[in-house]
């Protein structure tokens, strides 16, 4: 009985606690801060305070009681190329987001429109242009049609999109980041009758990669040591690397193959 009323004195003293720390000044939102965690080409430290209006903050609001994902929300739906990473709490009333730029990925052909949908490797639209707007990006056809997509919004994930995001984070892994990603490629594929992810280069030879939606970063790295490693065929190779995963020798296998 004594311990049944020492866990009810012990419950209200928390719940006073917990009214008392929520009630308090100490405690009250008084500052945000911006923190771009990766060197800005487009956004500057200038837009700090117009990046915290958008996320629309309860100033003066327990620090207990933010909703982050929704001030997230906020600040992406308006700046469509800025990526919230966290926003971090730091007591006793600050919080910092941490923000990077999103970068250019893939151009996603619409058929409808006859133009593209630029995105990153979320899948998120970042912007809609012509092809001659487009130069310098991996140009890619997929069967989603696009036409009710706008800028701010993500592609629905399929199994074309979620492969080309797994592209994404492969190539990343493999020390390319989407400039240089796109300094090499020229356009992408996902061929599902063959099951099959084709990669064009500014080069004469092309990555073919089967079963791409398992192990991508390992065949996609395979496929590029097969030719820019210390016994690769080299950049001026013209045919098709073919890169599958041999299930009984356990390993990913990249063969060259000459074309003609």
């Amino acid at each position: 009985m004594k311990t049944k009323r020492l866990v009810i004195l012990l419950s209200i003293f928390a719940l006073l606690i917990v009214i008392v720390v929520l009630s308090s000044t100490l405690f009250s939102l008084s500052k945000v801060e911006v923190a771009f965690m990766e060197v800005p080409t487009i956004f500057s430290i200038s837009n700090s305070q117009e990046i915290i209006d958008s996320g629309e903050f309860n100033f003066n609001q327990s620090i207990f009681l933010v909703n982050k994902s929704k001030h997230t929300a906020n600040i992406e739906s308006k700046f469509p190329k800025l990526k919230v990473i966290s926003i971090e709490t730091k007591f006793p009333n600050k919080l910092v987001i941490q923000v990077v730029e999103r970068q250019e990925f893939l151009a996603l052909y619409n058929f409808e429109n006859d133009n593209y949908f630029v995105v990153d490797g979320d899948m998120k639209v970042l912007r809609i242009a012509d092809e001659l707007a487009v130069t310098g990006i991996a140009k890619c056809m997929i069967s989603q049609d696009l036409q009710n997509y706008k800028v701010g919004d993500f592609i629905a994930f399929d199994r074309e999109t979620t492969i080309l995001s797994n592209l994404a984070s492969a190539f990343w892994q493999c020390n390319y980041s989407e400039k240089e990603m796109n300094g090499l490629v020229k356009s992408v594929y996902v061929d599902a009758t063959n099951n099959e992810l084709v990669i064009s280069t500014y080069c004469k030879f092309r990555f073919t990669i089967k079963a791409p939606e398992t192990k991508l970063a390992n065949k996609l790295y395979a496929g590029n040591d097969s030719v820019f490693g210390e016994l690769g065929v080299g950049e001026d190779f013209i045919g098709n690397i073919l890169v599958y995963e041999d299930k009984i020798n356990n390993k990913i296998c990249a063969n060259a193959i000459l074309n003609g």
